[in-house]
């Protein structure tokens, strides 16, 4: 089983004042998607949606919100859930 690359970002350096999803998901990258590409199985699924993420204006704030509200499920902000725990562990 390969193991996703460990991710290199700075927790703090997200933006402090997120508003919701709302506001902002238009301009992602991933608008209009199914939903289902972002909630793969297995770490290994999380391809095409980190791919959609990687292009993403909207990233940065889509990343900052799911770490500010707990977000346990899915790809946001180009992080699995792995990733976003093992980031939020390093912060804690």
């Amino acid at each position: 089983m390969e193991t996703m690359p460990e991710i290199d970002i700075d927790v703090q350096s997200l933006p402090s004042q997120v508003s919701p999803p709302d506001h902002w998901q238009e301009l992602a990258a991933c608008y209009g998607l199914d939903p289902e590409v972002f909630f793969p199985t297995t770490e290994e699924e999380a391809g095409l949606a980190l791919s959609c993420c990687s292009v993403c204006e909207v990233r940065d704030m889509c990343l900052a919100w799911a770490v500010r509200n707990g977000e346990r499920y899915g790809v946001w902000g180009g992080t699995t859930e792995q990733q976003r725990r093992r980031l939020i562990r390093r912060v804690a």
